[in-house]
């Protein structure tokens, strides 16, 4: 009798499972929000436009829909092209929010569409497009002035492609690797980005793309300074932005440092464990023709366990502190002040972690070296910078802004389901939590309210 009686409880809690043809998708903020969005900037017209990509097929679908099949494996999380069937349940939601009416099913078809991609020429038109892509969206916020923050990364690449090299990789000694130059803004903004064989030096060209960052802000933008990491210790770069910017650029604390830090500098107590001092030094090499002011912080470990910066290896008895190296040419700010105007520029290393896990920058590439850049550029200055304006205005705007990743948990993984009522198509997007309700209500009128739209540029296929 026991038996038969916990043989009932069990089916009377079991849940029948049936299967529905209903038009249901888990990405219901994508199709509610990010579809609104794009249609309200425009951002087809921008597309089909901006991309240098002539299609001949007689079969070909259209250019939108590939670069937008590539934006929402992104923003879904996918790590690479396969990973487009990841929002692919449900699909007639998509097609329905997005205003298409065929999206690709098979990676194959982004593949094929970006490695027509094959030659400079094409790359470096892309690049232009996503710069003044970058341009719009500071206009759109009204951002003239602003710190221009310049960094390098390596991105470990797994196969032969082209410019994977063996260089300089901390995290994958000995793996093939790219190795690009990243331009931020203070504010978060990606406005630059080149791709670099991983066997190249930090400061290899990094001159010209100064220069071309500089040139596509435009003459009424105003860099307040130049901020780099170590990498931009070059004087060739130095003499080239002392001319017309004021830089503070990290040091590596080099043997001959190290000795001059230890010796020749007067450290100033600015705060409990944090001291400040400075000096001026000439290196031997001819192109070094002035002495120019660095900037040492020294930080006791004991009291500022979390403290930033490396350790003397010359010299064990100073083991107990953490010292970081400045070059600048401010000579009216003080040591302190120079550090503090430095300290944001780590928040760049938020926005490379945030490019390389949120939106897959070193998860996507090609065999081809200008298929890798074009979509890296495209995927930092537009597909970033369009998630960034969005977080800043509307999703967060007076809070911290949240990287991609806990944006998709909370706003983006949402089920809806299409369905029609008095004979207009309507998304029913599950939410029960009436604060939930409220928000994403105020997400979607605020974003019907932007005034703001993407100017088109019609691209000569050469």
């Amino acid at each position: 009798m026991k038996r038969n009686n916990r043989k009932k409880r069990q089916c009377e809690n079991q849940v029948r499972i049936e299967f529905t043809d209903k038009p249901i998708t888990a990405w219901g903020g994508v199709a509610g929000l990010i579809s609104g969005y794009l249609h309200k900037i425009l951002f087809r017209e921008w597309v089909e436009s901006s991309i240098p990509i002539e299609e001949t097929s007689n079969n070909s679908k259209g250019i939108y829909e590939k670069v937008l099949a590539l934006f929402l494996t992104v923003l879904v999380g996918g790590r690479r092209f396969s990973h487009l069937s990841w929002w692919g349940h449900g699909v007639e939601v998509i097609y329905a929010g997005f205003g298409v009416k065929w999206l690709p099913a098979a990676s194959s078809t982004l593949t094929r569409f970006w490695s027509k991609i094959d030659r400079q020429a094409l790359s470096e038109i892309i690049g232009e497009r996503c710069r003044s892509f970058a341009s719009q969206i500071l206009r759109w916020e009204g951002i003239t002035k602003d710190n221009l923050n310049l960094d390098s990364s390596v991105i470990t690449r797994y196969g032969e492609q082209e410019g994977a090299k063996k260089g300089y990789n901390p995290a994958k000694k000995g793996r093939p690797s790219h190795h690009p130059l990243i331009a931020f803004l203070g504010k978060g903004y990606v406005v630059n980005l080149w791709n670099r064989p991983g066997n190249t030096h930090s400061a290899n060209n990094c001159c010209n793309f100064f220069a071309q960052t500089v040139l596509s802000l435009g003459s009424s933008f105003c860099i307040n300074r130049v901020l780099c990491d170590s990498g931009f210790y070059d004087i060739d770069f130095i003499k080239h932005v002392e001319k017309d910017y004021t830089y503070i650029i990290a040091v590596r604390i080099i043997e001959v440092l190290q000795y001059k830090s230890i010796h020749d500098v007067v450290l100033n107590k600015i705060a409990d464990g944090l001291e400040a001092g400075e000096f001026y030094f000439q290196h031997k090499d001819k192109k070094w023709d002035k002495p120019r002011r660095y900037i040492l912080i020294r930080q006791t470990v004991s009291r500022r366990p979390k403290a930033t910066g490396k350790q003397l290896r010359l010299f064990e008895e100073y083991s107990g502190y953490r010292y970081s190296l400045m070059i600048t040419n401010d000579e009216t700010a003080s040591p302190e002040e120079v550090w503090r105007e430095y300290r944001p520029r780590a928040n760049d290393e938020n926005t490379i972690k945030n490019l390389k896990e949120g939106y897959g920058l070193a998860a996507f590439n090609f065999n081809n070296f200008w298929a890798t850049e074009s979509f890296m550029m495209l995927n930092a200055m537009v597909f970033h910078n369009l998630v960034h304006y969005l977080n800043r205005n509307i999703l967060n705007k007076n809070t911290p802004k949240e990287q991609l990743k806990t944006l998709r948990s909370k706003w983006l993984i949402i089920p809806a389901q299409l369905g029609k009522g008095a004979g207009v198509t309507i998304l029913r997007i599950s939410v029960r939590n009436p604060k939930v309700r409220l928000r994403l209500q105020e997400f979607l009128d605020q974003i019907s309210n932007i005034s703001h739209s993407l100017n088109c540029i019609a691209v000569e296929i050469a």
